[in-house]
């Protein structure tokens, strides 16, 4: 079931649940600048990441040509230094087609709780918090 959810409505019901943990601690209370904070950076967060995605996707072919024509051109360079230029290359090519291949979901390790920005775990606390309240 969660397969079938996108990144942004994980997102969004995020933001709902901690905006229903907030109404079902008080409708007023010191919880609020928490949560409001927390949504917020998370909202943040989200607009950069898809930023950068939309960045990466624009970048995609002009680096796939770039590199294509490097590899056509090496013929052109001096015999002595090819070598050097094609492993290079190769490395490129390595690093632009592991960073574009989708990454497999059931492939990717799990992320460690020292790797997740304060605001996440706020939000998985008062998530807790609800929870077991």
């Amino acid at each position: 079931m969660l397969q079938d959810i996108s990144e942004e409505q994980v997102i969004v019901e995020a933001r709902e649940a901690l905006l229903a943990a907030g109404h079902k601690m008080g409708e007023t209370g010191d919880h609020w600048p928490v949560i409001n904070d927390t949504i917020s950076k998370m909202m943040k967060g989200w607009g950069d990441y898809c930023a950068r995605k939309e960045h990466d996707e624009d970048m995609k072919p002009r680096l796939y040509e770039d590199l294509r024509n490097m590899e056509m051109d090496v013929e052109y360079c001096d015999p002595a230094v090819q070598p050097e230029i094609r492993a290079k290359l190769k490395e490129l090519r390595e690093l632009y087609d592991a960073y574009y291949t989708p990454l497999d979901p059931a492939a990717s390790a799990p992320v460690r709780e020292e790797e997740l920005p304060d605001y996440a775990k706020r939000a998985v606390t008062i998530l807790e918090m609800i929870e077991g309240g």
